[in-house]
């Protein structure tokens, strides 16, 4: 009674604690968001890269540019969350943008520089490769190109009145004609880069509500090219208020459209249908099993149709609940599913009541600490599981089951980030994050897990089987080679067909710049349509299983749920192919490790749930027949 107690008490103490870790995450920073008139407002460089690979980011500075360049500016470095760490943030102030609230600012000098040889060469690059970079004003995103392509040849007497046109309007001393280009790019078209931004921002009272900015001025690029960077900026009020500031990112017509919504009434319905007939299916047969296993003597031998009827699952009752092969990896990969779906399920239900698409870094940060918290979950179904079948050596299997997810994770991470640095890409998690987990994981999840297998070996003690586990195995009839892989294959693709539509949704959203997934109901209730569908289908390959005499339904109904991954993994290949343009060995590495990663928590999650409804459906029908 008091361990019960407690894993309530802790259950609750997680999910408390989560609660109050995501609040502080939701908050869009640690100011206050309020200005005084020509108070300062600071602007924060983030990251750039090319627009076809999303996660190959790197930090600003390695445009060149003299916005952070010069010993008469102190650049301020910006304090990261977790959650921003790992989605690869790198936040540099630009001291030289002095941007006041509510002040507006004429044409002003930047800054200005003369492109040398190597840096003209890779702004050329950049551009060619369509680099866009990412700012940050009082935690509102903004994004612009770092300049343009030129179709045209350049014309130097035009280039030569602009540069006298720029100049005068910034006030810089000129000798009146521009440098001269090298010979061998006069008639070429040459790459320009954007040397003027227009800031437009909007505010209500003492808050800002919304922030813009156009990239004009396009400047060509060579060596001993001179740049001259400038801005603008320009105040509006706005009736607008600041709970809604981050609405205007959000893709309603691509995430809400009729086709979504149709789609997902659509999968509702065809799933519906799918339980109900398994339901009816199972439901029949059971009852005509059950009335003929339950039968009598006498009845028997008045009814002429059992007379002989040897086949059936009743004929493994002494066999059903016997230990599954490899125990011990079993209770693994089960135990890190049940941990990997309350805490999707923990994470999904707070995202919807805390708008977590908001906030940066809050999703991957909530999903951080609510793994560390649910570790008890994963400890408690281990540790019931293993002492249920009689397992051996259970402090060895604890350990293996704490370790294994994160061993997965670890792999996967040290392939990404050695790339990464070998890259200098932001997506490099620092030592002091990588430490930060490794003593949370320690302090965390080590003790939660320990208490949780000890809670669950206690309550696997009080419980027993329905039937009695014969001594001696009974022989498993010989069936077709492809029984097995077609069952499973067959079972995998059902529950995909719920999937895949909300899938192009979720992976639009996680491999392009301009998408923010946010419909978290949709996500839940496609997730809980999948569980339901899931279950459905490991009970039919069980009592199809059962009905062939073969008494492995442990491993079957866990892989037969899980091959969903496998399909899952297949689309993400065909989404990389056929759905982006991304390129370059650092993208490709992280797309695949990303994916591979996915779908290996999915296949842990659908696995594990598989079971569950086996388990309890076995447990059902095994406890309501006549065993001898």
């Amino acid at each position: 009674m008091f361990l019960n107690t407690f894993t309530v008490s802790a259950l609750h103490a997680a999910v408390a604690f989560l609660f109050a870790v995501n609040q502080h995450s939701a908050r869009a920073g640690k100011d206050t968001h309020t200005y005084k008139t020509g108070e300062d407002v600071v602007v924060w460089t983030d990251k750039v890269g090319p627009y076809n690979n999303p996660q190959e980011t790197y930090e600003y500075s390695i445009l060149g540019l003299c916005e952070l360049e010069g010993e008469d500016i102190a650049v301020q470095q910006g304090e990261l969350s977790i959650g921003e760490t790992l989605e690869g943030h790198a936040f540099f102030s630009s001291p030289r943008l002095d941007i006041h609230f509510g002040q507006n600012k004429a044409h002003t000098q930047l800054c200005s520089m003369i492109l040398t040889e190597e840096k003209a060469k890779a702004l050329a690059g950049m551009i060619n490769d369509n680099y866009w970079y990412q700012l940050y004003i009082d935690d509102l995103p903004i994004w612009a190109f770092v300049g343009e392509h030129s179709k045209f040849a350049l014309d130097v007497s035009r280039f030569s009145m602009m540069y006298r046109d720029n100049n005068r309007s910034l006030q810089i001393p000129s000798s009146g004609s521009a440098p001269p280009v090298p010979k061998h790019l006069k008639g070429k078209p040459l790459p320009r880069i954007y040397t003027h931004r227009h800031f437009t921002l909007f505010y209500n009272n003492d808050q800002i509500i919304e922030v813009d900015m156009e990239p004009s001025s396009p400047w060509p690029i060579y060596g001993g090219a001179p740049l001259n960077l400038s801005y603008t900026v320009q105040w509006f009020a706005t009736n607008n208020e600041f709970k809604d500031r981050t609405n205007r990112y959000l893709d309603p017509k691509f995430f809400e459209h009729k086709v979504h919504w149709f789609s997902i009434v659509n999968s509702f319905m065809l799933c519906l249908f799918l339980c109900a007939v398994v339901a009816i299916i199972l439901m029949k047969t059971l009852k005509r099993d059950f009335t003929r296993y339950s039968a009598s003597e006498a009845e028997e031998l008045e009814n002429l149709d059992g007379v002989g009827d040897e086949s059936g699952w009743k004929q493994v009752n002494g066999d059903v609940f016997r230990k599954p092969d490899h125990l011990a990896i079993f209770t693994v990969v089960y135990a890190s599913g049940c941990h990997l779906a309350c805490t999707v399920f923990i994470v999904l239900i707070f995202a919807i009541c805390n708008s977590y698409y908001a906030s940066r870094g809050a999703t991957a940060g909530s999903f951080v600490i609510a793994y560390l918290c649910t570790v008890i979950v994963g400890g408690y179904e281990g540790g019931r599981i293993f002492r249920m079948f009689g397992g051996q050596h259970w402090k060895r299997t604890m350990v293996y089951q704490c370790l294994f997810m994160p061993g997965i994770a670890f792999i996967s991470f040290v392939v990404i980030n050695t790339t990464a640095i070998f890259y200098r890409a932001t997506m490099t998690v620092p030592f002091k994050t990588i430490f930060i987990i490794l003593v949370l994981f320690l302090a965390v999840c080590v003790p939660l897990h320990t208490v949780g297998t000890l809670l669950g070996r206690r309550a696997a003690a009080e419980r027993s089987f329905p039937c009695r586990v014969h001594h001696l195995k009974r022989p498993i009839p010989t069936k077709h080679w492809a029984f097995t892989p077609i069952m499973t294959m067959v079972a995998g693709i059902v529950p995909f067909g719920c999937l895949f539509i909300e899938m192009y949704f979720i992976l639009s959203a996680v491999w392009s710049h301009n998408k923010i997934y946010y419909v978290y109901g949709f996500m839940f209730a496609i997730l809980v349509l999948l569980c339901l569908v899931i279950v459905c289908v490991s009970i039919t390959c069980t009592y199809i299983l059962l009905n062939a005499e073969d008494y492995r339904w442990q491993w079957q109904s866990y892989i037969s749920c899980a091959a969903t991954a496998l399909y899952v993994f297949l689309y993400t290949i065909h989404y990389f192919y056929n759905s982006t343009q991304m390129s370059g060995f650092l993208q490709t590495v992280y797309y695949f490790g990303t994916s591979l990663n996915f779908c290996i928590g999915l296949a842990l999650f659908c696995g594990s749930l598989g079971f569950i409804g086996a388990s309890k459906f076995v447990f059902l029908i095994y406890s309501n027949i006549k065993a001898e």
